[in-house]
């Protein structure tokens, strides 16, 4: 028998007569990508039967050989070690099933492995159904623990100098840092209300020569708390500012407006007093309001931080965040009776949260449903560790990790 991880998923096959011909076929593929010097296996795994010798199998096993523990598994053999090549950081997930009658599959989860602790029992339809649940349990306790943080938003806009020239004298932002990447065509620059390092900020994108995009129709509207709407309305449309929604009274006295900055994004005004984060929530709109909740509180490890359904006017709202609303940045899901689809055009591009490993990121959103569209791993260049996903809506969000992102804004 043999285990191989190949790049970040580990397979057990205990084939009943053909293990020669398997094993010599796994052993080349390990070979190759070890020739190429593409370091992509992060684990080498031998599970060797008492009664059978190592030359026996053909195997070329890694010099490195640890061993790790000794569990029964009684429908496959009544004794076996387990070696171990040792792992890199993209040691895999893990969980047990079967997968025919004679071919068994172990998949074994880095988060059962960082106590050191051995998972045993009884049956192999047991071990499986345990070390999945076990696996899920233990990977979204990580993602509560992970400290997590909304760090910017990004979209694309056609007038770069317009945009900046509106938010900071129209809706009182700051120019933080701008960069120009000329070989890839494109200039990012970051506005908001305080620092990157601890403030959610808007990062803008500007593509050369492109002046223009769709929004579509699932991206809803930013949120701004402001101290008073009525002056911030008046100011903004003394620079040509568009209102679309003049202010009206919400929840007794608080008043709310929405505006368009010049690429036709909204923003919603809210009338508050002194906060934190007044860039305060992002608002999209989902297909399915349970599925979205579920997906963002397990693989994203937000909180439910509010929730509202407003049958008369048949939609419903709730708010996500990692934090209360009134200090940190929230996403708003919406959810219109009925609607399962939107479309997202090509201007709204992500949100960015930061996390302490992108790689246990990436497998925990794989293991509640969500779509990784960019493996874990450092950007060329800046190396600065990100990944990438969809959620079930197909809502894009990277990753990026705590350290590498503190030492790009240094």
């Amino acid at each position: 028998m043999l285990v191989h991880n190949n790049c970040l998923e580990t397979y057990v096959f205990a084939p009943s007569h053909t293990h020669r011909g398997y094993l010599h076929k796994i052993s080349r593929q390990w070979q190759r990508q070890r020739w190429n010097g593409q370091r992509k296996v992060s684990k080498m795994v031998a599970i060797i039967p008492r009664a059978t010798a190592l030359s026996s199998l053909n195997i070329d096993i890694p010099s490195r050989i640890l061993t790790v523990s000794s569990f029964s598994l009684p429908t496959i053999c009544s004794t076996s070690r387990l070696y171990a090549y040792t792992p890199s950081r993209r040691l895999a997930l893990f969980h047990l099933s079967n997968v025919g009658p004679q071919v068994h599959l172990l998949k074994v989860s880095k988060f059962l492995r960082d106590d050191g602790n051995t998972l045993e029992a009884a049956t192999t339809g047991n071990l499986a159904q345990a070390s999945k649940a076990v696996t899920e349990e233990n990977a979204l306790e990580w993602v509560k623990n992970d400290k997590r943080r909304m760090l910017h938003v990004v979209y694309r806009v056609g007038d770069l100098d317009k945009t900046i020239k509106f938010y900071t004298e129209c809706l009182g932002m700051k120019l933080l840092r701008k960069r120009d990447i000329p070989e890839d065509r494109y200039t990012n620059a970051f506005l908001g209300y305080g620092p990157e390092d601890s403030h959610f900020v808007i990062e803008l994108t500007y593509n050369y020569g492109v002046d223009k995009y769709d929004i579509g129709t699932g991206f809803g509207h930013f949120g701004i708390a402001v101290e008073d709407v009525a002056k911030t309305v008046d100011l903004i449309k003394a620079k040509g500012g568009r209102v679309i929604r003049e202010a009206g009274a919400i929840r007794g006295d608080q008043a709310e407006t929405f505006v368009e900055d010049p690429d036709g994004y909204k923003f919603k005004l809210l009338e508050k007093g002194p906060t934190r984060e007044p860039l305060c929530l992002v608002m999209l709109r989902v297909g399915d309001f349970d599925r979205a909740i579920n997906f963002y509180r397990r693989a994203f490890g937000m909180e439910l931080l509010r929730k509202e359904d407003n049958p008369d006017d048949k939609y419903a709202v709730a708010l996500m965040g990692y934090g209360p609303e009134d200090k940190d940045a929230v996403l708003e899901l919406t959810y219109n009776y009925g609607v399962t689809e939107y479309d997202k055009g090509n201007g709204y591009a992500q949100i960015a949260i930061g996390t302490d490993d992108v790689y246990k990121a990436a497998e925990a959103i794989k293991l509640c449903g969500g779509q990784v569209t960019l493996e874990p791993g450092p950007l060329p260049v800046i190396n600065t560790k990100i990944t990438a996903c969809l959620d079930p809506d197909g809502w894009k969000t990277v990753f990026v990790d705590n350290i590498d992102f503190r030492k790009e804004l240094d």
